[in-house]
C-alpha cells in the first residue's frame, strides 16, 4: 500500500517502533524525510529509532537541530537519552534542566529514569522529587523516588515514599515487593513478610523480592502452596527442574539467613 502523506509515514513508523521493529521504522521515517523535507515530526521519528538502534551521535544530530527549531519536552527528553548514550553527562543534564521548566510531571519521570537506568542517582533524585510534588497523587512518581532515595542510601525516605506509592496504589505488585526488600534488607523480618506475602503468587514477580520471600517465608514441603511456590520459581529464576525446585530454594533460605 502506497503512503501519500507525511501523516501516515509517521503513523506507520510510530507504529513499527511500538512492536520493536526500530530498523524497519528507520527506514521508512528516512524515506518520508526525503519526500518531506524539513518535516520536524518524520525528524522527530527518525531520531528516536536512531536512539532505539543506539546510534547516539547520529541521533543528537537530528535532534539538536529539532532543539533550535521545535523546543519541546519530547525533543529535549530525547536529547538526554541520546547525549546520556553517548556518555555526556553534563550536556544531558543540561538539556533535562531545559526539559523540566515545563513542569509535566510525565516528562520529569521519563527524565529521571534515564538517568537512574545509567545508575546516576543524584542526577535522577531531584528530577522524582520534582515529579512527586507536581503529580502527588500518582503512585510511579513515587515509587520511582523511593527507588532512588534507596540507592542513595537513604532507607527512612526510601520506606516513606514507597509505602506512599502502595497507599495510592494498593494493586502496584511491583512497589508492594520493592517496599518488602527494603524492610527485609533493614532486618525487619514481620513487616517484610507480611509485605512480600501480601503479593499474589501469580503477579509479576521481581527476583531479588521472591528471593527474599523464600528466605523470610520457609514453608514444609508439600501442600499447594509449596506446588505454587516451586511453579514461581520455575518462571523467575528459570530453569529448575521440579525435583530440585525444593532444595534450591532451601539453599536460598539459608543463605539468606547468613549474616
Amino acid at each position: 500500500m502506497s503512503i501519500h502523506t507525511s501523516g501516515e509515514y509517521e503513523e506507520r513508523g510510530r507504529g513499527l517502533l511500538g512492536v520493536g521493529r526500530a530498523a524497519e521504522a528507520l527506514a521508512l521515517f528516512e524515506e518520508g524525510v526525503r519526500r518531506f523535507p524539513g518535516d520536524e515530526d518524520l525528524l522527530m521519528g527518525t531520531a528516536m529509532s536512531l536512539l532505539k538502534l543506539a546510534r547516539f551521535e547520529e541521533a543528537c544530530t537530528v535532534l539538536e537541530e529539532l532543539r533550535r527549531t521545535r523546543p519541546s519536552g519530547e525533543v529535549l527528553q530525547a536529547l538526554t537519552e541520546g547525549y546520556l548514550g553517548r556518555g555526556l553527562t553534563e550536556e544531558a543534564k543540561a538539556a533535562a534542566r531545559e526539559a523540566a521548566k515545563e513542569n509535566d510531571s510525565r516528562l520529569l519521570y521519563g527524565l529521571a529514569r534515564s538517568f537512574y537506568g545509567r545508575k546516576l542517582y543524584r542526577e535522577a533524585f531531584p528530577l522524582y522529587e520534582r515529579c512527586a510534588e507536581l503529580a502527588p497523587e500518582w503512585s510511579e512518581s513515587w515509587f520511582g523516588l523511593g527507588a532512588c532515595e534507596w540507592a542513595l542510601r537513604r532507607p527512612a525516605a526510601a520506606e516513606a515514599a514507597l509505602r506512599r506509592a502502595v497507599d495510592l496504589a494498593p494493586e502496584d505488585w511491583q512497589a508492594r515487593q520493592f517496599l518488602g526488600c527494603v524492610l527485609s534488607d533493614q532486618g525487619r523480618k514481620a513487616e517484610a513478610k507480611a509485605m512480600l506475602e501480601s503479593v499474589p503468587l501469580d503477579a509479576p514477580w521481581q527476583k531479588p523480592a521472591l528471593e527474599r520471600l523464600v528466605a523470610l517465608s520457609w514453608w514444609p514441603a508439600g501442600g499447594e502452596r509449596s506446588r505454587q511456590m516451586e511453579t514461581l520459581w520455575r518462571r523467575v529464576m528459570g530453569g529448575v527442574a521440579q525435583a530440585g525446585a525444593q532444595d534450591m530454594m532451601a539453599e536460598v533460605s539459608r543463605r539468606m539467613e547468613e549474616p
